[in-house]
């Protein structure tokens, strides 16, 4: 009866209906390998149908400016306090060195967020210090796209300086920002919130801020952040709230909308110990990562077409799987990672241009690079 379920659903979903949230909870519970098998084939169907076969990459450098945080998430191992050993926080100087050692490796995008530091202020006011930051490198790389700053900072700016998302997102975008992470989303359900990040935003503002950055042509990311301690019930509300998220965007033709889905699995070798302990494990199953892959794939349909898994949590040879699972994109290069690597993951902190396309030249698929809005290079 399950087997016959699962057929009707993924028949369903090839034939371009989007699925309901029991339809895609089935889908996650499924163990059986044949079935299994059956859900992979499916995501690599719709991928094939929705993005082709080329894979995609873009050559980018990541600018984590501070680990100084107010927050303390259940997951996170990169955050410290002010005048704590090994806290850090980059000056304009050290950040255009940056960028300028991305520019001179061919990098055609600076990924750039930080902890959210009560001291990156200018004045007394905080959006002052971020665009000061943003300016700083358009004008020395007005060709550089920065995809900067997650609706948490637009959060914590907004709060610090008593202004509207709207007001912060229309001047960072105004200064030079061109796209916004779409991080902090971890799972977008109040219940694990509080568990995993209880002073983060909840899940209506995350949605509002993003809804807000597309109506002002700010195009976004989403991902999750998966593998600790949500079902496979929020997992698929997750899912849901983000294919409604684009929907509105789509429909109401705001200017931008989500250009990818990107999985985060959990990675907790480092992780504060309440967190990993409850979870039991320091590195993603792959297995797991890999089903959630193919569902979200399946779920989100053609509203959101670039799904890119995370070499820096799964490994290149998992991300290459993922490749397999219902992803047309493997990221970026990176150049430093250092949010991810704190907390235990192995799968390296920058990656060669050249190695990428051997490992998408391995399974037997084209590559082509891309820029941050996926128009090939």
């Amino acid at each position: 009866m399950i087997t016959k379920t699962v057929d009707t659903i993924l028949e369903r979903a090839l034939a371009g209906n989007d699925l309901s949230p029991e339809e895609g909870v089935v889908l996650l519970k499924q163990t059986e390998p044949g079935t299994l098998a059956a859900i992979r084939s499916t995501a690599s169907s719709l991928r094939r149908e929705q993005a082709g076969d080329t894979v995609t990459y873009v050559i980018n450098r990541n600018i984590n400016f501070t680990n100084i945080c107010e927050q303390h998430c259940s997951f996170c191992a990169f955050r410290r306090d002010e005048g704590e050993e090994s806290s850090f926080w980059l000056d304009t100087a050290q950040i255009l060195e940056k960028a300028t050692d991305a520019v001179r490796r061919s990098a055609t995008e600076i990924c750039m967020q930080g902890g959210l530091n009560l001291q990156a202020k200018i004045n007394g006011s905080s959006l002052p210090y971020y665009l000061r930051i943003v300016k700083a490198i358009k004008e020395e790389f007005p060709h550089l796209h920065l995809h900067a700053f997650s609706p948490q900072e637009v959060q914590f700016i907004a709060r610090e300086d008593n202004l509207s998302y709207a007001e912060v997102i229309a001047q960072l975008r105004d200064a030079g920002v061109g796209s916004m992470p779409g991080t902090a989303a971890e799972v977008l359900d109040d219940e694990v919130r509080r568990i995993l990040c209880p002073e983060k935003i909840d899940t209506a503002t995350w949605l509002e801020i993003v809804e807000t950055a597309h109506q002002l042509g700010v195009p976004t990311t989403s991902t999750m952040l998966s593998g600790h301690i949500e079902t496979p019930e929020q997992q698929i509300k997750h899912l849901l709230l983000l294919r409604e998220l684009q929907q509105i965007a789509l429909e109401r033709e705001y200017p931008a909308a989500m250009t990818e889905f990107i999985l985060l699995p959990f990675v907790g070798q480092e992780a504060p110990k309440p967190l990993r302990r409850r979870v039991g494990r320091d590195q993603p199953i792959l297995s797991e990562a890999l089903l959630l892959t193919a569902v979200a794939r399946i779920f989100l349909g053609s509203w959101i077409p670039n799904h890119q898994p995370s070499w820096v949590k799964l490994g290149l040879a998992g991300a290459k799987e993922a490749l397999e699972w219902g992803c047309n994109d493997i990221g970026g290069t990176l150049m430093e990672e250092h949010i991810t690597t704190m907390a235990g993951a192995m799968g390296g902190t920058c990656m060669e241009v050249e190695t990428l396309q051997d490992a998408i030249a391995s399974l037997g698929r084209p590559y082509q690079q891309r820029d941050t809005l996926y128009r090939y290079l």
